[in-house]
């Protein structure tokens, strides 16, 4: 019987031993994605971080170890040339046979333009047509539905709505796909900015250009339906406060009464746009990662490549996925509502990297002292930060740990600035692994909680 045992489990180690063996090798440029990565292998293998999470992306050096992990990788996941412009170089020199993915390319990851100037002044030149931060919507889709009866269905995630409630707009249309979206958008605009709402709790809605809905959904059950009545066929716009996906838990949000699934013709972010649309990222702000809302779309991406190269544990990387995603969807329900309680924050960045976060959650930064991630402040721009800082009257600042805080210090002192904290994106002081990408979020919030 010992005899036995041991054998079971020599043979037992063997196989997990083989297991890992053919899984394949795997690099990861920073640690919040090298964490995604991580949770889709757990239980098949580990990738390789290239880049530690104390140091600055934008300049790096690779060690000898991590150099030979990007030469070893089948496939490397990395954020893109515009947060590491030498990894560039990197990849064609020592991963030249990889299959690299750019997440910020994956479709359906929503992408923002670089913000301007000590506070952030917008840009006019309709870069990123699709992405503007201005919206009181947060999603739009176009439907092309027959005459008759549909169910919106919104659900709780790990116990909670992404929102108790939500502002929709239903609009008809003459036009067709992403035509519909964009001539809709100014009346969505309207009506969800006015005080003309009409509160419905699991009611039935109409096409109606004169007031938007504002959803009430029943905390006390998993799920909320409302019914969308269409009296002619054609083709009909939703502008919706939050994303539908944010209130999946399995089942589809939007279906006709016999369940049948009804796929938008078009939607804002596209998240089916083919993503060569996606390539030309000039003056995209890559901290794409501090928005939840990618992380899931990233998770998917992730999931689909590593089951390609390693069939034999596509099950595997799915589970760990769907497990991921709602975890993501949790933290997004959990975070919004720590950051709905800290109200009338003005608070100062180092460099401006948090504004995926920013729009995710409703919060906003008043400025930040660097341009970039690899520039120091000017004189210039100093004397208009300390400007702003007493004309707002900002309270806090927040240094980085990859940076210099003696810098912080010097352009704040003799300001009214009463806390200088610690924001990080990259998670410098988080162990690496599954658990730093939520760390990292949750930690934004512990940080922005010092300026109450």
């Amino acid at each position: 019987m010992r005899h036995f045992l041991i054998v079971s489990a020599v043979l037992t180690l063997s196989l997990t031993l083989n297991s890992y063996a053919k899984t394949p090798s795997v690099a990861v440029d920073i640690a919040p994605i090298h964490s995604l990565v991580s949770q889709v292998m757990e239980g098949v293998g580990r990738p390789n971080l290239l880049i530690p999470a104390g140091a600055s992306p934008h300049q790096y050096t690779l060690r000898p170890s991590e150099a030979k992990a990007l030469a070893d990788a089948e496939v490397v996941f990395w954020v893109g040339e515009g947060l590491t412009p030498w990894l560039e170089k990197s990849l064609d020199n020592l991963a030249e046979s990889a299959q690299k993915i750019e997440v910020l390319e994956v479709s359906g990851t929503t992408t923002y333009p670089f913000r301007e100037g000590v506070t952030f002044e917008s840009h006019d030149d309709g870069e990123e047509e699709g992405h503007d931060d201005t919206h009181a919507f947060e999603w739009a889709g176009a439907f092309k539905l027959a005459a008759g009866e549909y169910v919106w269905t919104f659900a709780k995630v790990n116990g909670d709505y992404a929102d108790p409630k939500m502002k929709l707009v239903l609009l008809a249309s003459n036009l067709d796909g992403e035509a519909a979206i964009e001539h809709g958008e100014k009346t969505a605009e309207i009506l969800i900015e006015s005080r003309a709402i009409e509160q419905v709790h699991g009611d039935t809605l109409t096409a109606n250009d004169s007031n938007a809905y504002q959803l009430v959904f029943d905390t006390d059950k998993n799920l909320t339906e409302f019914r969308i009545v269409i009296n002619k066929e054609g083709v009909y716009t939703v502008f919706a406060e939050h994303a539908p996906s944010e209130f999946e838990a399995g089942e589809y949000f939007f279906q006709t009464a016999d369940q049948r699934d009804i796929e938008p013709l078009a939607q804002e972010p596209d998240a089916d746009a083919d993503a060569d649309e996606h390539h030309n990222h000039d003056g995209v702000d890559p901290h794409a990662w501090l928005d939840p809302g990618n992380a899931k779309i990233w998770i998917n991406e992730i999931n689909q490549v590593l089951s390609k190269h390693d069939p034999k544990n596509a099950k595997v990387y799915d589970y760990n996925a769907k497990q991921a995603i709602a975890e993501l969807n949790t933290l997004i329900v959990t975070t919004r509502k720590k950051i709905n309680s800290i109200e009338g924050l003005k608070f100062i960045v180092f460099h401006d990297a948090y504004q995926y976060f920013e729009k995710r959650f409703g919060i906003s930064a008043a400025g930040s002292i660097a341009l970039g991630d690899a520039e120091d402040p000017s004189p210039a721009r100093i004397k208009e930060i300390r400007d702003t800082v007493k004309e707002i009257g900002v309270t806090s600042v927040f240094t980085e740990p990859q940076y210099n805080p003696g810098l912080v210090e010097n352009v704040f002192e003799g300001t009214t600035v009463s806390v200088i904290g610690v924001m990080d994106p990259l998670g410098a002081s988080l162990p690496v692994g599954n658990s730093h990408y939520q760390q990292l979020i949750q930690g934004m919030v512990k940080s922005l909680s010092q300026c109450k």
